[in-house]
């Protein structure tokens, strides 16, 4: 479950998901439980976890990052 995420990520705190597309517009997901993390599919690409100040998982994909 979860394998997707870095380990590094404590996904307890994450609130909000903004997936920053290349063309530069975000697709901001409001995280209601651990199990919307579950659900979602990532392409290759890189996260930026600043969740533990503000409750924000950034995702960067690939040729994005």
């Amino acid at each position: 479950m979860l394998n997707f995420l870095p380990q590094t990520i404590d996904i307890s705190k994450v609130q909000t998901l903004l997936y920053h597309f290349p063309d530069g517009k975000v697709l901001k997901l409001e995280i209601q439980n651990i199990d919307q993390l579950a659900t979602l599919e990532f392409e290759l690409g890189r996260f930026c976890d600043t969740s533990a100040i503000n409750g924000i998982l950034h995702f960067y994909p690939r040729g994005n990052s």
